[in-house]
């Protein structure tokens, strides 16, 4: 009777191996890495091309809806020669916030086919007249 409760105490190291393994999953994830071992070098490139940053196309459409490029007008028949022949730049399309909705899907129409639908749309308030 006495010898089963003469029993030696132990410690239980359970509690003790999970924090371990805790502990080494927390650094194992927050360790930095070393860079790459291998290192790639590229050539230089020999006959680069520089290109230059065109300027913006701006087409405003007025109130009265007349179509104008640097306050010069361009008739409605002359709108689709006239991007085809300027493909360079951004094209915005300045249209005043009292011009005819028709005029803008015109001008937008044509913008979407000539530009591959990339140009950008500005409005412009009318000044109030007293």
């Amino acid at each position: 009777m006495f010898d089963e409760l003469e029993e030696e105490p132990r410690v239980d190291l359970t509690p003790l191996i999970d924090v371990i393994f805790m502990l080494v999953i927390f650094f194992v994830m927050t360790m930095t890495f070393s860079k790459p071992v291998l290192d790639v070098v590229l050539p230089a490139a020999q006959n680069s091309e520089v290109k230059k940053k065109s300027a913006e196309l701006v087409i405003s459409v007025k109130p009265d809806g007349k179509y104008f490029f640097n306050d010069q007008e361009i008739l409605k028949e002359d709108l689709p020669r006239f991007l085809s022949e300027h493909p360079e730049g951004s094209l915005n399309l300045m249209v005043d916030e009292k011009a005819p909705f028709e005029a803008f899907v015109y001008l937008a129409d044509l913008a979407k086919v000539n530009r591959e639908g990339r140009f950008v749309i500005s409005t412009k308030a009318s000044v109030p007249q007293n």
